[in-house]
């Protein structure tokens, strides 16, 4: 994979337009969401919910990659495909590796937000 797991200069940027308090809102925001959004993919695909694992991918495509978690972002589209295409197998195996890779996302997070 050539794109950057996590891209810094996102929430530098986001610092530069927008300042400090907006930048630590949108993390806190974030974080604050988090643990519903990936428990809810969890659980839709325990239960074969493909409209749940659609809509929680969805809403952490956008959420993550604005905050530079692009890796998130990326696994979260081919999630929310699988879900589209009714693939359980294919969602099933992806869940992990995003799961992983949204830990990695909030540790930084959190660690940007204790930089401020």
């Amino acid at each position: 994979m050539n794109e950057l797991a996590i891209d810094p200069s996102i929430l530098a940027r986001l610092e530069k337009l927008g300042g400090k308090k907006l930048k630590q809102d949108l993390i806190q925001m974030y974080l604050d969401k988090r643990p519903d959004k990936v428990a809810g993919i969890r659980d839709g695909i325990s239960t074969t919910d493909y409209d749940a694992i659609e809509r929680f991918a969805h809403t952490l495509i956008s959420s993550a990659g604005n905050l530079g978690g692009m890796l998130v972002s990326q696994l979260s589209a081919k999630l929310e495909l699988a879900a589209m295409e009714k693939d359980l197998g294919q969602a099933t195996s992806l869940f992990p590796e995003l799961e992983s890779a949204e830990e990695s996302l909030a540790a930084y997070l959190k660690n940007e937000m204790e930089k401020s």
